[in-house]
């Protein structure tokens, strides 16, 4: 199995400190709980689809629901949240949470979140999402300037650094 353990950030927030670790994996099964699974999508052309949620650009994603696999969850959060079918799913890493005094119980202080990277296969007209009635604004933007949207510091530096690389040595369309 091929890991390799990258940047961490702290995050501070009004329940405590939280500490994020990227984590480059081809194999997510020993990274567990995991709570929330998401995809960086590519298209043709190498740009990256973001949605907007309260006013922040983001990659969708969202958390498992009963006894779905995280590839499952990938593809119906990615349905419902930016209305796009995807082929070429492939695990990119594992964001590590370790959030101390996390008050949600349910996940306890350690947890995972999956990141895998995948292609555009049909963009669908946008409708609301599910969960919030809210039709998300959602763009393709070039690889080169993704951190100038979605800022999570040297994690996302790291984790979007991998994910274009993956893309460019096993999906690339020529």
């Amino acid at each position: 199995m091929n890991i390799i353990k990258k940047p961490e950030t702290f995050i501070e927030t009004d329940k405590g400190k939280i500490l994020l670790t990227w984590i480059r994996a081809d194999d997510l099964s020993e990274f567990k709980p995991c709570f929330q699974v998401y995809g960086i999508i590519f298209n043709n052309i190498g740009e990256i689809l973001l949605i907007q949620e309260k006013g922040k650009w983001k990659i969708p994603g969202g958390t498992p629901e009963g006894n779905e696999t995280a590839v499952e969850t990938l593809k119906r959060e990615l349905l419902e949240e930016a209305d796009v079918e995807v082929m070429d799913i492939l695990p990119l890493g594992a964001q590590r949470v370790d959030y101390p005094n996390n008050p949600n119980k349910d996940e306890g202080d350690l947890y995972f979140q999956y990141r895998f990277i995948c292609s555009v296969d049909k963009l669908l007209d946008p409708t609301p999402d599910p969960d919030t009635g809210i039709i998300n604004p959602r763009m393709f933007v070039p690889s080169e300037k993704i951190t100038e949207y979605v800022k999570w510091g040297k994690v996302g530096e790291a984790m979007f650094d991998d994910a274009i690389s993956l893309f460019n040595e096993r999906i690339k369309i020529n």
